[in-house]
């Protein structure tokens, strides 16, 4: 067996999707996309990454939920030590294109604030959102429904507000590094505070997900286009097992199976 092979086989492992845990909501046009493309298809193309520890899905909560909705017994996991320093995690910031004032309904509370200080208030948890606009070519900021919360209450005003607080507008989502860019754009950015891992673990556990796009995982050296077969899933886990390892035996000897060292850009 090549050490290459050895290498992956040692990452990928075939677990139940009932013993599968989702920290976060999935949003429903994307589940129903999503699950039409892999019934064509027939294959799941990515691996779910998985906590080992937990079972926690880090990455492929819609592709959890569509193997639990087709009643597909099994999912191929890419596991990963969720303690492990190189594994970091982010969020996506719900974006608009319109005002502050036209994204809402008028059913919550804003306070203006300084975004120096706006970051401190959400990252305290003094806030769910801060809303931040350009306005007059200066930079407007308003924390939204501010108070004192804790983990369960955040994720359920967040959830109100985006939900019902909003007025039918879905939202964009732009990782948290581009909130300046966006802003100087014209668009109006919620900032939110990341959750930490251990956070986001106990959301799992306790079956409380968090609103969708909460998270955004920087995960090293992910496993992407496996594409195994779902007719596979529904074998033992035994016999799933083995049609994976015979797959990946056989798309390394034909070099079909390569380790980029190097960040790439992907063009689907």
């Amino acid at each position: 067996m090549s050490t290459l092979l050895e290498d992956i086989l040692n990452e990928l492992e075939i677990r139940p999707t009932n013993e599968l845990l989702s920290h976060e909501q999935t949003i429903a046009p994307n589940l129903k996309r999503l699950k039409e493309t892999m019934l064509n298809i027939g294959h799941l193309v990515d691996p779910l990454i998985v906590d080992k520890v937990t079972g926690t899905v880090l990455d492929g909560n819609h592709r959890l939920k569509v193997l639990e909705i087709i009643e597909c017994p099994h999912a191929v996991c890419q596991l990963v030590d969720y303690k492990n320093d190189k594994i970091k995690v982010g969020t996506w910031l719900p974006t608009f294109n319109e005002p502050l004032s036209l994204v809402t309904k008028g059913e919550i509370k804003t306070e203006a604030i300084s975004y120096e200080d706006g970051l401190k208030a959400v990252n305290g948890m003094r806030a769910p959102f801060m809303a931040v606009t350009k306005n007059n070519g200066k930079m407007e900021c308003k924390l939204i429904n501010p108070g004192n919360y804790k983990i369960k209450e955040i994720v359920e005003e967040q959830n109100y507000i985006l939900t019902s607080a909003i007025k039918g507008i879905e939202p964009a989502y732009i990782p948290d590094e581009q909130l300046v860019e966006q802003v100087e754009k014209g668009s109006t950015v919620f900032f939110r505070r990341s959750y930490t891992k251990d956070e986001i673990v106990q959301t799992a556990k306790a079956h409380h997900p968090l609103p969708p796009k909460s998270t955004r995982h920087h995960i090293p050296d992910r496993i992407i286009r496996l594409n195994m077969k779902l007719g596979w899933l529904h074998e033992s886990k035994e016999g799933a097992t083995k049609y994976l390892r015979d797959m990946l035996a056989q798309r390394i000897y034909t070099a079909n199976v390569r380790r980029y060292t190097e960040s790439v850009i992907v063009i689907y």
